[in-house]
């Protein structure tokens, strides 16, 4: 009998499943694909090129919630040295990216009034309370206080921060609550060196230790006995464990549990999750094309772009340059490759506007629909205090973690917060009641 179950091989539950290990705990993590780290996979290929399931870095660097995962480990992520030289597209050009609320106030992308209304805005941010904003849109909050048209125009980008660059549609109290993080730390994203693979082949390194990882590993039923968890049936066979942390998809556990076991609002939140997708494209070109060496973001047209050979050898074989392109599909995409073109279409006029050499210059291209990114659709009501809990109300060893779940941040940073919660919980808990053997010093 093991420990603690963890259904998905994503940050989430590789996360969970090696804190626990590196506990003593004696875990299992059941994966139904060939390969772990979920929706932030990467290999590499017969080529020599390291390819990544979309483009993933982790707000904060070292000061952000992936770090502290690793921290209590023992760990530290290898983030390559912050380059500082990341752009902005607005109104089709290339713009420094302004440092801080001083530095937009000194930007020549607006004019001097705009910038007057845009530092006022960042000081209200700075002061807001996250709580009196979950409810409402970004376009409320600034509506609430100013009017210029240069500033509206402005507030995608902001949007963008969490990964949702519609203005009436995201959470201002999750863009709050992210501002007020990010101007804390002083710092910005973070680049793995090498990619995610690094991140999960340590995490996987302690999950070893006391625990298995099965691949090709189907959860078919989490059994519920009495109100508590009791194990997890397969199609190959059943796991018993007083603690199943489920990490996949949350609307994928209404398939595995009862529904009248799981309270209501969890199901009405599974049932109503808005989903997001983005078209990814890698960009292979025989020769650099710009020297930047972290990344853009747009502000008026919802894409970014990174450029990992310039900072990180290590992604392609010798005298080849990749960079990484991304754009937001419509919300509820629906597989449409008619509006996939359109946005590609739209992607690439963006890329001509600011680096006019650069796709002559393409030798190869993957393009890659990245779908439902749930945590990054941060709208009023899929804010924080609509998310379901971790520990799942009614269900004794229950935990849902990942990314749509009451973790704090957006998107990855909700899986690692989410996963370290859980953790805690559970070691809490069996303290108290002793079913746990002696932890790990």
């Amino acid at each position: 009998m093991d420990d603690a179950i963890i259904i998905g091989a994503g940050y989430a539950g590789m996360s969970a499943a090696a804190l626990l290990a590196h506990a003593g705990k004696k875990v299992v993590v059941l994966e139904e694909t060939g390969m772990i780290g979920g929706r932030a996979h990467s290999y590499g290929d017969e080529k020599g090129y390291i390819r990544e399931y979309g483009a993933h870095s982790h707000r904060l660097a070292h000061k952000g919630i992936a770090n502290e995962v690793f921290k209590r480990l023992g760990e530290e992520i290898d983030f390559l040295p912050e380059a500082n030289d990341s752009k902005l597209i607005f109104k089709g050009k290339l713009w420094e990216r302004p440092e801080g609320p001083l530095g937009f106030l000194k930007t020549p992308m607006l004019s001097i009034r705009a910038r007057l209304v845009l530092l006022a805005l960042f000081m209200k941010i700075k002061k807001a309370d996250p709580g009196a904003w979950y409810d409402k849109t970004l376009l409320d909050f600034y509506k609430s206080s100013f009017q210029n048209a240069e500033v509206e125009a402005f507030l995608p980008f902001l949007g963008m921060t969490v990964m949702c660059p519609d203005p009436d549609k995201v959470s201002a109290g999750e863009v709050i609550d992210f501002l007020q993080r990010a101007l804390a730390a002083g710092v910005g994203v973070g680049e793995p060196r090498g990619g995610s693979a690094g991140i999960f082949q340590t995490l996987g390194k302690h999950i070893t230790r006391e625990g298995r990882i099965h691949l090709h590993e189907k959860a078919e039923k989490i059994i519920i006995e009495n109100g508590q968890a009791t194990g997890v049936v397969t199609g190959k066979t059943m796991f018993q464990a007083p603690d199943v942390i489920f990490a996949a998809r949350l609307p994928l556990v209404l398939d595995l549990i009862d529904p009248s076991l799981l309270p209501a609002a969890t199901i009405h939140y599974a049932q109503r999750i808005e989903h997001s997708s983005s078209l990814v494209i890698d960009f292979i070109t025989n020769k650099p094309v710009t020297g930047i060496r972290s990344g853009i973001l747009g502000v008026d047209v919802p894409i970014w772009a990174r450029f990992q050979s310039n900072a990180d050898h290590s992604f392609t074989p010798s005298g080849k340059y990749l960079s990484t392109w991304g754009i937001m599909l419509p919300w509820h995409f629906d597989g449409n490759m008619t509006i996939v073109a359109e946005a590609e279409k739209r992607m690439k006029s963006a890329m001509a506007a600011v680096f006019p050499d650069f796709l002559p210059e393409v030798v190869e291209e993957r393009k890659i629909v990245v779908p439902v990114m749930n945590g990054n659709v941060l709208t009023p009501a899929q804010s924080k205090p609509h998310r379901p809990d971790i520990q799942c109300p009614g269900i004794q060893g229950l935990y849902l973690i990942g990314d749509t779940v009451r973790g704090d941040g957006c998107s990855g940073d909700m899986s690692f917060s989410s996963a370290m919660t859980a953790v805690d919980k559970i070691l809490g808990d069996r303290k108290k009641s002793g079913s746990f053997g002696n932890v790990r010093s």
